[in-house]
């Protein structure tokens, strides 16, 4: 900006506005007052405010718009199930029957179940279909992923002023990625919560508390976090944050004493309930990074988190970042170490976008300080506002242009949120035929389901089976099917059975490439199969098959 700039605020601008602007580019920050703080919970946490609802809110619509869970998701999901309700009785767990590639910790699960657990078991109480406790769940984890977003925001607040907060707030609220995660019950959303709470202690000079939590996240959780550690430490180190050699070694302790107790606790806990010895995250470590196994699952190239997934993830919010950086120096040492963390990790060939939704909240802190010095310029004129460079080059123009931005944003957001809705067909096939068989259920139909690993991939989980005299199976290996009354599998047709059930779904980069065309793009994803000798039920013709020939949409991690 000119240099003249601070004599040349004028254009309805107040001087309580002048101030706060001059703060902000001095990097002073609009700190709260005792008036403008909010109260804290027990000395530790604030009292979340409207803008934390907000974020809550657009959470929970996307929970209510994608309410089932995918195979990433799957051992959580199962364990939080077997935990609420088989409890003590291991053997029915289901990691014994699939333990999966490698085996996971349950803490996570663990702390989500017991939190969901009275309102689970309180539905199952009233014989509601268990369905609804997979909602209370995911309900549950979207408010501790909230909440520690709110907690960063209070620091937030506290270094860099109420405007700053509340943009942080809307920035997270109109980004897909971040909170479409946010309930999903995988590693990474566990770690992120704690990452967050990180985060706040970053931000209010906590540094033992903050190398404390990354030391238990890493531990437990995802081991990648001391990939992020590294630069962290290396910045404060370099920024001179430490006072003395003896306050580094007094980090660097106490992050080794939580890593040992995070990895006695793992240990101990997981052991039990895997029946045997073992550190899961360890093991998960040395699959995907010492024997670099995980590139099974596709390889990308070193700049795809730069060119398809940060893009993707903060969507125009991105094109204030560079203005962030550039006009308020004060989020500099957080952003860069945050950088360095994608850019070293970038170096493992297997790249998935939740791998550094880590990234996020340092990410939208800077996107909010833009957004903030934009909103504090907006009455601003350049020269005499008269002319059309004039105008181009004005505050008032680019405020203008965030704020588009911002509803473009909205837009595609819920353009997103359509299509993932669309990409769970084996939960929406097993909904349809409970319904559908409802009645023929009372009148002594005994369904035996066999699910077969497409179904099982995309949606359906043990929280969406019902109770006698309904019976499933998932069993893989070649055997007579003719044993099963119903088959949820997205074969085209199968010997002796009659598709009664079509599920559409979206290839997500068909709608990506054609959105005006989203309805146009449905394909059958999921079909299921009745036996032709059951006649308890009417049996309807399949939905058209024209659509038989064309290819399948491949799952995305979205």
């Amino acid at each position: 900006e000119d240099e003249d700039e601070d004599e040349d605020l004028g254009g309805g601008i107040d001087e309580e506005t002048k101030k706060q602007i001059k703060e902000l580019r001095e990097g002073k920050g609009m700190t709260m007052s005792k008036e403008q703080s909010r109260s804290v919970l027990f000395g530790l946490f604030p009292e979340p405010d409207e803008w934390d609802w907000i974020v809550f809110f657009v959470a929970l619509l996307q929970i209510y718009m994608s309410p089932f869970t995918k195979v990433e998701e799957s051992f959580n999901v199962q364990a939080m199930h077997d935990m609420i309700f088989e409890r003590q009785n291991l053997d029915r767990y289901d990691h014994f029957q699939f333990p999966g590639v490698v085996p996971r910790t349950f803490i996570g699960a663990f702390i989500n179940a017991i939190l969901a657990s009275p309102i689970c078991l309180l539905f199952e109480s009233i014989y509601a279909p268990r369905v609804i406790s997979l909602f209370v769940c995911r309900m549950v984890l979207a408010a501790l992923s909230v909440y520690s977003l709110a907690t960063f925001r209070f620091q937030v607040e506290k270094k860099f002023g109420k405007i700053v907060s509340a943009c942080f707030a809307v920035v997270c609220s109109i980004q897909f990625h971040l909170l479409f995660y946010c309930s999903r019950p995988l590693p990474n959303t566990y770690a992120s919560i704690f990452v967050n709470l990180a985060f706040a202690s970053w931000l209010k000079e906590q540094y033992e508390v903050l190398f404390s939590i990354l030391a238990f996240a890493a531990i437990v959780f995802r081991s990648e976090l001391v990939v992020l550690a590294a630069p962290i430490f290396v910045s404060l180190v370099v920024l001179r944050k430490f006072s003395s050699l003896s306050a580094v070694i007094k980090v660097v302790a106490t992050a080794a004493i939580s890593a040992i107790l995070s990895l006695g606790l793992t240990i101990a806990f997981d052991s039990l309930l895997w029946r045997r010895w073992l550190w899961p995250e360890g093991e998960v470590f040395y699959f995907n990074t010492i024997l670099n196994k995980s590139s099974q699952w596709g390889v990308m190239p070193w700049h795809w988190y730069f060119s398809s997934a940060l893009p993707r993830s903060m969507m125009g919010t991105l094109f204030l970042l560079p203005g962030g950086l550039i006009y308020t120096e004060r989020m500099r040492p957080f952003f860069f170490p945050v950088l360095a963390f994608i850019c070293l990790y970038s170096f493992l060939p297997h790249k998935e976008l939740r791998f550094i939704i880590y990234a996020l909240p340092i990410f939208n802190c800077v996107v909010a300080m833009e957004l903030a010095r934009l909103y504090l310029n907006r009455n601003k004129e350049r020269g005499d506002g008269k002319s059309m460079m004039d105008k181009l080059r004005s505050p008032k123009f680019f405020f203008r242009a965030a704020v588009t931005m911002i509803v473009l944003n909205v837009s595609a957001t819920f353009g997103f949120t359509r299509v993932a809705s669309k990409n769970y067909p084996g939960g929406d096939a097993l909904i349809l035929l409970h319904e559908m068989e409802r009645q023929n259920v009372t009148s002594g139909l005994r369904p035996f389901v066999h699910i077969d690993v497409p179904a099982a991939q995309q949606g359906i989980s043990r929280f969406l089976e019902m109770s006698s005299p309904w019976r499933y199976s998932k069993r893989e290996e070649e055997h007579d099917m003719n044993v099963y009354t119903h088959l949820i599998t997205d074969k085209h047709q199968v010997q002796n059975f009659t598709a009664v059930i079509t599920i559409y779904g979206m290839d997500i980069r068909s709608a990506l490439m054609a959105p005006r065309r989203m309805s146009s793009l449905q394909q059958i994803r999921m079909r299921v199969f009745k036996r032709d000798d059951i006649n308890k039920a009417s049996v309807s013709p399949p939905e058209e098959e024209e659509a038989d020939d064309k290819p399948k949409g491949e799952d995305d991690d979205e």
